[in-house]
């Protein structure tokens, strides 16, 4: 199942000491050496909205403890498993099941054009040049580059691969599920960010919301 969470992060103003408790030691301290709200938000409930989906879709409680492999992609300790958590500046969104994923969300940010040239195949430079307009474009740009990061993901090895020869042309941001060397691939654009997936089987998709309950528990509700 995949989860996804939109929100303005930047303008979030919920107090950091009230996601901390929700978090492992790890993640605890790996939120606090970011600097700004912002990043410290969206690393904590990042891993927040792993334990939502866990709970919702295999009744599992508690702080998952990460193990990393050789490329830094982490698994869950002692678990068989498979997720990936990614976020942005306007989302989170997060996959698990019982074999492998990769997922990747991007905002539509201009400063993807000045690096276009870095990810992008002879093919997938073409189609965008074809667009006039320039917002049009910069979401062309946040789909493929979703596309080369949850790929990498999938694959476990993050961007260590020629991700610039990767090409996903044919790849549609509409939602619809399509098959990619022999995996299962989707893209979707959403309002201000990309999303893709890629996995081995198709699954639904919930759209969470961030919520209070008697202002002590933090929690999500799709």
């Amino acid at each position: 199942m995949i989860y996804v969470f939109g929100n303005d992060f930047k303008n979030l103003n919920i107090p950091l000491e009230e996601m901390l408790p929700l978090l492992d030691e790890e993640r605890q301290n790996k939120t606090l050496r970011y600097r700004f709200y912002k990043d410290r938000a969206l690393c904590a409930l990042s891993y927040i909205l792993l334990r939502y989906a866990l709970k919702q879709e295999y009744g599992i409680e508690g702080k998952p403890k990460f193990i990393y492999s050789e490329y830094g992609k982490p698994c869950i300790c002692g678990s068989d498993i498979s997720f990936s958590i990614s976020h942005c500046d306007t989302a989170i969104a997060c996959i698990v099941d019982r074999k492998n994923v990769g997922i990747d969300v991007q905002n539509f940010s201009s400063s993807l054009k000045d690096v276009k040239n870095r990810f992008l195949t002879k093919k997938e430079s073409a189609e965008i040049e074809k667009i006039e307009n320039e917002d049009d474009a910069v979401k062309a740009l946040a789909q493929k580059w979703s596309l080369k990061e949850a790929y990498g993901k999938y694959k476990g090895v993050g961007l260590n691969y020629h991700f610039s020869e990767k090409d996903f042309s044919e790849i549609e941001s509409d939602g619809v599920w399509r098959k990619k060397e022999g995996l299962r691939c989707m893209s979707r654009t959403f309002e201000s960010f990309a999303l893709a997936v890629f996995s081995e089987s198709e699954m639904d998709m919930r759209e969470v919301s961030l919520l209070y309950e008697h202002d002590e528990l933090l929690y999500l509700h799709a």
